[in-house]
């Protein structure tokens, strides 16, 4: 396989900025029968599928054949014949003219199941992150990441409904950078800078809670941010769109446990680790470590993905520490190369 030149991903990010748009205007004609429910209980369209399919020809394409870990697969809307119909029709709306087989070979492609730290260059693509948010018109975003020796390197998530409508990119090294959906060539990008001063003792810390949260959950989420020492207001927002709104300075505390759990898929939140911390904020986990995201398929290293603006984090990462002590769950399992 060969090495993906880090210069020239303004072309994914270019990808990705046509595939939100695409995403977006086919949210507005999505037929009920297009909406699939899984064996799990959540939700898959054919929008998903089709734009699995789209954002993996296109990147084929630009940057030849290299290893993909990603959501959908031929399970996720297969033998639902409506929704595979709406697929299809929407693959011939944005120019796919691949048959049957080169649907079927795009969609076995995502289906890496190795350790990225393992091979030069993996993609990581959740094509619609929050697909409930998607349905309900709240909160989605379609989500890639470059991993090079299991690093994130390469960032572009699309928040159509963040900030008016932005794409987040980022580069190593490079700073994270908005970009308005609606300006084709013409929008003029925007870095992303978050403040490291700790917020004053009278602020309010704005913590984001997922869209249908329970009331233990809301409580639990409260507790964090009053941990800071100061008074704490809620936002709700699921899928990367939570960290996308620190990064914007929309919020100050976004996190995910995976609990009792296996550990929580990687298309989930590579993007957003590489994102966020080339915005400046603090991204890690209990214990203050990284996240691993080269160890296969699931953050299968870490217990918690913590996002924190304003020099919180250590702060948060010890209230959630103290949780899993409680809760007798076990603290992160450190890989070794």
């Amino acid at each position: 396989m060969h090495r993906i030149d880090l210069e020239s991903l303004d072309l994914a990010a270019d990808i990705m900025h046509d595939a939100t748009n695409l995403a977006v205007a086919a949210r507005r004609g999505l037929p009920p029968e297009a909406i699939v429910q899984k064996p799990d209980g959540s939700v898959v369209t054919a929008v998903d599928v089709a734009l699995q399919i789209y954002i993996l020809s296109e990147l084929e394409e630009a940057f030849g054949r290299i290893p993909v870990i990603a959501e959908e697969d031929h399970h996720s809307i297969g033998g639902k014949l409506a929704a595979e119909a709406h697929c299809r029709a929407l693959l011939r709306e944005w120019g796919f003219d691949g048959g049957e087989s080169e649907i079927a070979r795009l969609l076995s492609s995502g289906q890496f199941d190795g350790r990225a730290r393992d091979v030069e260059d993996v993609w990581v693509l959740d094509p619609i992150d929050g697909t409930q948010g998607f349905v309900d018109h709240q909160h989605w975003c379609p989500c890639l990441a470059l991993l090079r020796r299991g690093e994130p390197v390469f960032a572009s998530n699309g928040h159509p409904t963040l900030a008016g409508g932005v794409l987040l990119s980022a580069v190593a090294g490079e700073g994270c950078w908005s970009y308005p959906l609606d300006a084709g060539d013409e929008g003029e990008p925007t870095r992303c800078s978050i403040g490291q001063d700790l917020p004053a003792a009278d602020a309010v810390v704005r913590v984001v809670a997922p869209s249908r949260a329970t009331d233990k959950q809301k409580a639990a989420r409260r507790a964090v941010g009053e941990a800071t020492g100061r008074p704490c207001a809620l936002v709700q927002a699921d899928s990367q769109a939570k960290y996308g709104l620190v990064i914007l300075g929309e919020a100050d505390i976004a996190y995910s446990r995976r609990g009792g759990g296996p550990g929580n898929y990687i298309w989930d939140h590579a993007g957003a680790v590489l994102l966020a911390r080339e915005a400046g904020a603090w991204i890690g986990d209990v214990d203050e470590g990284p996240i691993e995201c080269g160890l296969g398929r699931r953050l299968v290293a870490n217990s918690a993905v913590i996002c924190a603006a304003r020099g919180l984090g250590p702060a948060v990462a010890r209230v959630l520490a103290e949780r899993d002590r409680e809760e007798h769950l076990p603290p992160p399992r450190r890989s070794h190369a």
